[in-house]
């Protein structure tokens, strides 16, 4: 009897201590105490300013620092874990080893105002073993500096500066003119006087103004009429620019242009009843002897409801040249051949895969690109 009523006594004992342990656990008090002390003995960072105005400052000066100075204020090592900044022009610094309690670190901020003129505004964010993240910013303006005629008008025909020499029209559709200019400068002690040479007839050319006074600016207008040029896909005309009469070697201006078709005002109703364009995209040639040329057809088929005209065919290669394509229209239901020649020039012993295109008036497939593979033994 005794030895039940201790077993019994010894039970409720610990049962009651686990109920203590549960209670104390569970109490919100003890919670909050118990952050409250941990957070008493976190590294605490803080920064003497979290913000630097650079002003304003010439373009010249390049890069340009600050520093921000801070503190532990905590109970323990403070640690940097990442400082980040906004954008690649901002190189950060910082200390990278622990900060003990009550000592200072550092966080420099390098803008490279180097081809940035202008406004910024930039912030670095700093991580840390500290509660929360760190945020600083930095600001200024960039007075652009002043170019010298070189650094502005990089290309030159004698002492005469242009832009570029290459003017690019990116798309014209067919049958529209396309019109850009080049900015041109004198850069002699003597009026230049500015005309042309060698353009195609589809180039319409104009210098404003025609005559350069020492040190003056002025356009090169260039006008691209695809019309008259009667060619289709990229084409890249030339064309010299004569200052008082004179010509540099190797110093033409190259226009870059694609004309296509325009089919933005086809109707639904056309597009049903256009052409279609139906041809084998990868073509295999076999081998070719070391030495021998090989001609190769390549059928083209209209599955469309109207006539499919064939503007042009054209290879990446010089090695694969058309012959021929289908000049006249090829009716529906039609067929019709494209020829390549296929030489192995100086081409050593191996695989070749070239690649021709095919630009038409099927509005689906106004641009076809075909492959042309074998081999050369």
């Amino acid at each position: 009897m005794k030895r039940t009523v201790w077993m019994f006594a010894a039970a409720l004992a610990c049962g009651m201590a686990n109920i203590t342990t549960v209670n104390a656990a569970e109490d919100p008090a003890a919670i909050k105490k118990a952050a409250t002390d941990s957070a008493a003995l976190a590294p605490q960072i803080t920064f003497t300013k979290t913000s630097h105005d650079f002003g304003t400052f010439p373009e010249e000066r390049g890069k340009v620092t600050c520093t921000f100075t801070f503190k532990n204020t905590g109970k323990s090592d403070l640690v940097l874990q990442k400082v980040r900044a906004s954008c690649g022009c901002t190189t950060p610094n910082w200390t990278k080893t622990p900060i003990a309690p009550g000592d200072t670190g550092f966080v420099t901020a390098t803008y490279n105002a180097s081809g940035r003129p202008g406004a910024f505004n930039k912030t670095i964010t700093v991580t840390s073993n500290a509660e929360a993240n760190q945020r600083l910013t930095i600001k200024g303006e960039v007075i652009p500096k002043v170019k010298t005629p070189e650094e502005e008008y990089p290309s030159n025909i004698g002492d005469f500066r242009l832009k570029t020499m290459n003017v690019y029209m990116r798309t014209i559709e067919y049958p529209t003119s396309k019109t850009e200019k080049i900015q041109v400068m004198n850069n002699s002690d003597k009026e230049a006087v500015i005309t042309f040479a060698n353009a195609p007839k589809y180039l319409t050319l104009k210098a404003n103004p025609e005559k350069l006074e020492p040190k003056g600016k002025g356009t090169i207008e260039v006008t691209f009429n695809s019309e008259a040029a009667n060619d289709w896909g990229e084409i890249l005309p030339t064309f010299d620019v004569a200052i008082n009469g004179n010509i540099e070697k190797n110093k033409k201006v190259t226009v870059h242009a694609t004309i296509r078709e325009n089919f933005a005002n086809m109707t639904a109703e056309d597009k049903a009843n256009a052409p279609v364009l139906s041809v084998s995209t990868s073509n295999d040639l076999g081998a070719i002897e070391k030495g021998a040329k090989k001609k190769f057809k390549l059928t083209v088929t209209n599955n469309g409801k109207s006539e499919l005209l064939i503007h042009k065919v054209k290879t990446n290669n010089d090695n694969a040249k058309v012959v021929s394509w289908p000049t006249k229209a090829i009716k529906p239901g039609k067929k019709a051949d494209i020829e390549f020649l296929i030489t192995a020039g100086n081409s050593k012993p191996g695989d070749f895969n070239y690649r021709a295109t095919i630009i038409c008036n099927d509005p689906n497939n106004s641009t076809s690109g075909v492959s042309l593979k074998g081999s050369f033994k």
